[in-house]
């Protein structure tokens, strides 16, 4: 899994991400098949991110997130969006970031709860952003993502996206930043609450792959935070299949259902996806368009 990198930002709101009902049972989930595994650590991931970028705006930009909560969660997305693209050194490390976009591509073809909010972006535009930026950061490498969102990536130059979000995270955040290895700042602590009998596959798949502990390592080592910060992870209950972010608690909640969701989805998804030769991608009429990323108030620091 990549580290953070030296520069990043966010402009979110506190708030979560959710998916459709938990399926009743994730058993037909092989954690040993590759391409399923991939598909659920790079959706949780982004969820995980996603939340980050909501953590950095209350601590680090003291923004009220409630001002604009479509916006807040549009630039949440970009925050997770460029966590998650590969560093150039190492451009193979992409299996996480396609596999998000991959997830809200399905998200879109089914319709699934967030496409109906409108406090959330649809997300067949969050897939094709994430596939804009992605292909902005290396148009060689990626030119047949570019064909396969050609109608979203007409519609936007996305190198010049990718080089403007860029710039913009670095000016919010590179006061904040910090050596690598410089044990400087708040924490972000992990931890694991008992889950029901129906969610302990998913409790055990978060634990043992340690997407969590990974993606607080790579925060607290970089990013100099003002206080300590809880990750925990939990049973959320009925319509609690989501990742959320609470500013008065100062806390990342990982929700057991997200896991479990991801968890049943994966194996039909992968299947499609294999027997559609693996190049079933594009995102419709999805425009990208060039989002105002100004913060709504200025540091008070």
């Amino acid at each position: 899994m990549k580290r953070l990198k030296t520069t990043l930002a966010a402009m979110a709101l506190a708030g979560g991400l959710a998916f459709g009902n938990a399926p009743a049972a994730a058993q037909s989930f092989d954690p040993g098949d590759q391409a399923q595994d991939r598909y659920v650590q790079g959706n949780l991931l982004f969820l995980t991110y996603h939340e980050v970028g909501h953590l950095l705006m209350d601590l680090l930009l003291e923004m009220d997130q409630h001002q604009d909560r479509l916006g807040a969660e549009e630039t949440a997305d970009d925050i997770s969006t460029w966590l998650m693209l590969p560093d150039p050194d190492e451009p193979d490390q992409d299996e996480e970031i396609l596999a998000a976009m991959q997830g809200w591509l399905d998200s879109s073809d089914a319709q699934e709860a967030p496409s109906q909010s409108p406090h959330y972006p649809d997300d067949a535009t969050r897939a094709a952003r994430i596939a804009c930026y992605l292909y902005g950061s290396n148009p060689g490498r990626y030119a047949d993502l570019g064909r396969a969102f050609r109608n979203s990536v007409a519609s936007a130059n996305c190198s010049e996206e990718y080089e403007a979000l860029d710039a913009d995270l670095e000016d919010w955040f590179g006061d904040s930043l910090i050596p690598p290895a410089d044990p400087n700042g708040g924490q972000i602590h992990v931890h694991y609450e008992t889950a029901p009998a129906n969610l302990s596959a998913a409790q055990a798949y978060l634990a043992e792959t340690g997407i969590l502990e990974d993606a607080a390592e790579d925060i607290s080592q970089f990013v100099h935070l003002p206080s300590d910060v809880t990750l925990v992870a939990r049973r959320c209950g009925a319509g609690g299949a989501e990742f959320r972010y609470s500013p008065s608690a100062r806390q990342i909640t990982a929700c057991y259902e997200a896991v479990a969701w991801f968890m049943g989805d994966a194996p039909d998804e992968v299947s499609e996806r294999a027997q559609a030769g693996g190049d079933d991608l594009g995102s419709g009429g999805a425009r990208v368009v060039r989002r105002p990323r100004q913060p709504t108030r200025p540091r008070g620091r």
